[in-house]
């Protein structure tokens, strides 16, 4: 059996912006999950190079993709050479806020961490991660958490209520650099935005808060705003942005309502890409290992 995993997209159920630090990186508190819409790699690994075919591309380059960087950093972190060739099936946009390119990252070090047999732990290959993007660690982690600092502090929310989601993107991308760097002139501090227990109450996830970056991915792309309205048009009880933009999430009662809201909205807005789906507090990577380690046993 060829190692084949999944990289799943993350949402934002919240994210607040509490500070920024003297490097200009900006201090958040966001919880966050995993969605599935994903990404899927293929690995086998021989030789001495890193060969990644990206489908579509990208990058302009294979060693630009965070892939292709993820496995260079695993080699340059161990001190070996080590070779692979990598087939990266891209489905989640790029710009979208909903993590793809750090989700491919660490699909990439989680698999060859095994595959090389490296037996890296979790402390081992988070700096490595966070090294390639902030969004890496909350992959590495596995489960659905609160993200602080810059997103590598991690407090695990292994119990946070699963809800049915309609994501949409409308369609375009958006800077991250250039949606912070807007942001940066409106800042200012919050003493503590959300707490762990409120964060763990379910709905009390969506009543108070928000994303704080919506409002000004709205200003450069009005397509966001819009996509807000149409999802709270289709009855979704709240609507919110992932991350930076530009992808957006209403929440639905039940998988039946929210496959109807998509149906419905990918009908009128045949630009858009949506995908309905409930929330997932674990990452599949190590579920999907369980099953390749069998199927390679039974082979």
């Amino acid at each position: 059996m060829v190692p084949c995993f999944s990289a799943p997209a993350k949402v934002n159920l919240m994210l607040r912006v509490v500070g920024r630090r003297p490097d200009g990186y900006h201090l958040l508190k966001t919880v966050m999950t995993f969605f599935p819409w994903q990404d899927r790699l293929t690995f086998l690994p021989g030789g001495d190079t890193i060969q990644l075919a990206c489908h579509p591309p990208v990058t302009r380059r294979p060693e630009e993709n965070l892939v292709y960087r993820a496995a260079a950093s695993l080699c340059r972190a161990c001190g070996i050479r080590r070779g692979v060739n990598i087939s990266l099936e891209k489905t989640i946009p790029d710009g979208a806020g909903l993590g793809g390119g750090s989700s491919d990252a660490a699909t990439t070090l989680l698999a060859l961490n095994r595959l090389w047999h490296l037996d890296l732990a979790l402390t081992d290959l988070l700096p490595i991660g966070l090294a390639l993007g902030a969004d890496v660690p909350i992959f590495l982690g596995g489960q659905a958490a609160l993200a602080e600092g810059v997103g590598e502090l991690l407090t695990p929310l292994p119990n946070l209520p699963l809800v049915h989601l309609v994501v949409v993107h409308p369609g375009v991308g958006l800077s991250t650099q250039k949606v912070f760097g807007l942001f940066a002139g409106q800042l200012t501090n919050r003493a503590s935005p959300i707490s762990i227990p409120s964060a763990c109450r379910g709905e009390d996830v969506f009543g108070d808060l928000e994303n704080d970056l919506e409002s000004v991915a709205v200003d450069l792309a009005p397509v966001v705003g819009q996509a807000l309205s149409a999802l709270r048009g289709a009855g979704a009880s709240a609507a919110r942005m992932s991350g930076s933009g530009t992808a957006v999430f209403g929440v639905f009662a039940s998988l039946q309502e929210a496959a109807i809201a998509a149906q419905g909205l990918a009908e009128r807005f045949p630009g858009w890409r949506v995908v309905h789906g409930a929330t997932r507090n674990a990452h599949p990577f190590a579920a999907e290992w369980e099953r390749y380690m069998r199927s390679d046993r039974a082979g």
